[in-house]
């Protein structure tokens, strides 16, 4: 066993543990698949679970800072990488509502100073779905501070090419441009229009935007294990050129509000959540910035919509099983907690949403 795992078990942060629906039995089936993480992979983070909004599970373990020996606790904040995809999503959706975009307008409409190969045929509907075509970025991207309009350039002119136009191919850039074409259209920062439309509206007070070398005080620290069981520090990085695609650092309850609010109107329209929660099958089941399918592995095949986000350490996941609203919320800060996985019953997200599947029943 690795020498650092009991230093790891003794900080494990306990939280009040809401005992409302399911009673003991979930909740120590809950503890049990926690404390299984922590042991056999290492797991560092914090993961909530609730029903109708309220939290029935939520515990952390691990470091905020591991050479420091400072905990992890519940609301510290974590980067969640593509997350930000998902409320830059819900903006662009607010957008539509409203009447000032609609989703097929093309980029050579919208941002024509861009000159976007095949502007004319890429739409808003095209970006949301990661199906435009259009490159992956080089890592040394991020290397030096670039503006959102740098970034496109950038990796129009260096990108990986990509499987062509109409298939899938998850790529960064079409969400900078979702946040270019939201700023052209209100004349406001991306990040302000988040602030003012989203997080001031729900209270997500611990919900921001990440900037090299400008991390709230309560950041989580990142890092990843190599193949020796090594912890090695994530690199310095302009985090900030994720922008729209991933630059927002989160908390478990601030994401529970995020979740909440989705089940009323105070962000979106009924219709427009309709389109939120509309998935295309033949691009691996996408949608505008979600993933909204039903789960084969669990009981039930229960309804859910989540969004995943990976960045180095940073790991997270949020899930929301629509029929019984209750939601998985995990944030990690190392590479062992895998938010991608698909049928592994020993993932700690697929083994709740089964967990949950069935004590629903």
């Amino acid at each position: 066993m690795r020498t650092w795992i009991p230093k790891i078990a003794l900080c494990i942060c306990f939280s009040g543990i809401h005992l409302l629906t399911f009673g003991q039995n979930l909740n120590s089936s809950l503890d049990s698949l926690f404390q299984n993480e922590v042991i056999t992979k290492s797991f560092e983070g914090t993961l909530l679970v609730s029903q109708n909004g309220e939290v029935i599970y939520q515990k952390s373990s691990g470091f905020r800072d591991f050479e420091q020996e400072i905990p992890i606790q519940i609301g510290d904040s974590f980067g969640i990488a593509s997350i930000t995809k998902m409320i830059t999503s819900i903006l662009i959706l607010q957008l539509n509502q409203e009447g000032k975009i609609q989703f097929d307008q093309s980029l050579e409409e919208l941002l024509p100073e861009l000159k976007v190969p095949n502007a004319k045929r890429i739409t808003i509907h095209h970006l949301l779905l990661h199906i435009s075509g259009l490159p992956n970025e080089r890592n040394d991207i991020y290397l030096k501070e670039v503006t959102p309009q740098e970034f496109v350039t950038m990796t129009l002119e260096k990108g990986t090419k990509s499987r062509g136009f109409g298939k899938f191919n998850y790529a960064n850039i079409d969400y900078v441009l979702l946040g270019l074409i939201a700023e052209k259209i209100e004349r406001k920062p991306w990040q302000e229009m988040i602030s003012e439309r989203i997080l001031v509206p729900l209270e997500m007070g611990k919900t921001g935007f990440l900037k090299k070398e400008s991390f709230p005080s309560n950041f989580v620290r990142t890092f990843s294990f190599s193949e020796t069981d090594e912890r090695i520090s994530d690199p310095d990085f302009q985090i900030e050129n994720f922008y729209a695609a991933g630059s927002m650092y989160s908390t478990v309850s601030d994401l529970l509000k995020l979740d909440q609010a989705l089940y009323g109107e105070q962000l979106l329209s009924q219709e427009s959540k309709k389109i939120l929660y509309t998935s295309y099958p033949e691009y691996n089941y996408t949608g505008y910035g979600v993933w909204t399918y039903s789960y084969p592995f669990a009981k039930g095949n229960p309804l859910i919509m989540e969004r995943r986000g990976g960045i180095l350490g940073s790991n997270s996941v949020l899930v929301r099983m629509l029929d019984s609203n209750q939601t998985i919320i995990i944030l990690s800060n190392n590479n062992r907690f895998n938010p991608d996985s698909f049928g592994d019953k020993t993932n700690l997200r697929e083994a709740i949403i089964t967990l949950l599947a069935e004590g629903e029943k």
